[in-house]
């Protein structure tokens, strides 16, 4: 795996959980909210079809990301 790459899905997660968290404050923003999980979603699915994740390292680390996509989603959908 390419660190540009998994620093890229990062980032998007890190983006998707900022605005779940700013929806869940101020009782707003679910479009932006929603359109940063969908782009988290895509840039995890990207990731895990271009690698080839012969690396233990790298499966868990995508584990981490799913893991944190998952938890993610849930709060957005238990805010809805």
């Amino acid at each position: 795996m390419t660190l540009t790459q998994f620093e890229q899905v990062t980032e998007q997660l890190s983006r998707a959980k900022r605005a779940v968290e700013r929806m869940q404050e101020n009782q707003t923003g679910y479009a932006e909210a929603q359109q940063q999980v969908k782009i988290a979603e895509e840039a995890l699915n990207g990731l895990k079809h271009d690698l080839d994740l012969d690396s233990e390292a790298d499966q868990k680390e995508i584990q981490r990301a799913t893991d944190l996509l998952r938890l993610i989603v849930e709060t957005y959908q238990a805010s809805n």
